[in-house]
């Protein structure tokens, strides 16, 4: 029991609004704020890793074409030798075969 009862209900709502003064007037300004600092910086970020990405995309699309370009080239001499191999050999293969059919005499 209780000697002196108290009703604190006003002062209790006073206290409600109060806070809900503050938070609407000065808090929540504030994180809107900041929500929307975030928001601009990661755009920014975005942005800034999208540009990278593709930038580094390019230099190796770029860099495949090359190595291609020069693998082609390097096959292509590697051709051309072993042609060129394969010629001299079935040359000097003819010459020896009619060397030995007609004899070494000039």
């Amino acid at each position: 029991m209780a000697l002196i009862n108290t009703d604190w209900t006003e002062e209790l709502e006073q206290v409600n609004k109060v806070a809900k003064k503050i938070i609407e007037d000065d808090i929540s300004p504030l994180i809107d704020q900041k929500i929307d600092l975030i928001n601009t910086c990661a755009d920014e970020l975005m942005r800034s890793s999208a540009y990278q990405a593709e930038t580094l995309a390019d230099k190796l699309l770029k860099e495949i074409a090359i190595q291609r370009q020069q693998l082609v080239a390097d096959v292509i001499r590697v051709g051309v030798i072993f042609l060129l191999a394969f010629t001299l050999s079935g040359a000097s293969l003819m010459w020896l075969f009619f060397q030995f059919e007609h004899g070494f005499s000039s």
